[in-house]
């Protein structure tokens, strides 16, 4: 019995989505915090080298740089709760997602900015019936109470986020370095939560 319930007789009524009110939270903290670090000045060189055809100003072209790296923000933290909905499947451990030992400049996560995320994760999915069954049936050996697996996941999805915004400064740093267009960033799409 895998730790999701089963709700085959009950499939179109079952049918919802992740919460993901704390992405919001994400597009605020992160771009906030990327968009105090990246200054025009410090991007003027690289704008008019190699992206002047592109963008109108090196305003836009670093208001475009923020909005990639707070996309991989938030495609991060999708990545993250893949894992964990696989080890739900799977009825295995929830999965270690180590931070990066090394972070790529701009180093934007302070510990507000990881608290308010990682709180907004929790708030999220505290009343989550999912993750409320996948306790009850598979981790409570393991976490002692509901909010300590909660605070356990809201971790994991932190890391993952901040581990999805260095690899997006990654691919715009190596676009940088090849003369390459900035690289192309997507939102997934709102997931449903599948039995």
């Amino acid at each position: 019995m895998h730790y999701l319930p089963d709700t085959e007789e009950q499939d179109a009524a079952a049918e919802r989505y992740w919460p993901d009110g704390f992405k919001q939270v994400i597009r605020e903290e992160v771009g906030r915090a990327i968009r105090i670090k990246l200054k025009e000045e410090r991007l003027r060189r690289i704008y008019k080298g190699r992206y002047q055809d592109k963008y109108a100003d090196a305003g836009q072209f670093v208001y475009r740089i923020a909005e990639i790296v707070i996309i991989g923000a938030e495609n991060g933290a999708d990545d993250g709760f893949e894992l964990i909905f696989k080890a739900f499947l799977t009825e295995s451990r929830l999965p270690e997602i180590a931070r990066y030992a090394v972070y790529v400049w701009p180093h934007i996560f302070s510990q507000n900015i990881v608290g308010r995320i990682q709180n907004a994760i929790a708030f999220d999915y505290r009343n989550d019936e999912t993750f409320k069954y996948a306790y009850n049936v598979g981790y409570r050996k393991d976490y002692l109470h509901f909010d300590d697996f909660i605070d356990q996941m809201a971790g994991m999805i932190t890391t993952s986020v901040i581990n999805g915004t260095d690899d997006m400064l990654v691919r715009i740093y190596t676009a940088f370095l090849n003369c390459q267009p900035l690289p192309p960033a997507r939102r997934n799409p709102r997931r449903l939560i599948v039995y």
